[in-house]
């Protein structure tokens, strides 16, 4: 299967999804693994930037397609729903869980607006992450997160939880809805 956390930059993705990960025996993509190649080699304000991210994208998913179809994939991002480039990047993940015929389980990561900045700034936020609280507040007043149509989908408020707790929701929700979930169809490219 495929878990998917989809949710606003410092909302706590990429912590959450390395204890999901190890806790699952799981192999952990998380987005900046393919984002980072691209913005080393071009610089983060280069247009061939993104040229050079959909090969890296599409060279790693081809790799994760002939994985062992009992291997579970974590993986990351922040997909909106306006951004036409965002609704790719789902199509990618959607297609890459129909080639492998595997379930997939969108999560859908929220956070009170004060908490999110506070983590957006913490010193915890490494490398080329996200750290502008004005390009947040942008994004948020024009756009919101894709949610999925599935029943499958959960969606977890982690203001007040900590990363080890929002693994262990995320972790039952997967048992409950394990014995019912099918592979990934065309229906998971249905947003609300």
């Amino acid at each position: 299967m495929i878990i998917h956390l989809n949710g606003w930059p410092g909302v706590g993705k990429q912590t959450i999804g390395r204890i999901l990960a190890q806790n699952l025996n799981a192999r952990f993509i998380h987005n900046h693994l393919l984002h980072d190649v691209a913005i080393v080699c071009c610089g983060l304000n280069d247009p061939e930037r993104w040229s050079v991210y959909d090969t890296v994208r599409r060279t790693a998913y081809d790799a994760l397609a002939k994985r062992p179809p009992d291997e579970t994939f974590v993986m990351t991002n922040a997909l909106c729903k306006g951004a036409p480039r965002e609704s790719d990047a789902w199509r990618q993940v959607v297609d890459l869980a129909m080639r492998r015929n595997a379930a997939l389980v969108p999560v859908v990561l929220a956070v009170e607006s004060k908490e999110l900045f506070r983590r957006l700034q913490s010193a915890e936020r490494v490398g080329r992450k996200m750290t502008d609280p004005v390009l947040l507040e942008a994004f948020l007043e024009t756009d919101e997160l894709q949610r999925p149509a599935v029943a499958e989908r959960l969606d977890v408020d982690v203001t007040g939880l900590s990363a080890k707790d929002a693994a262990l929701q995320i972790e039952k929700h997967i048992a409950a809805v394990r014995p019912e979930l099918a592979p990934a169809s065309e229906m998971h490219l249905e947003l609300l």
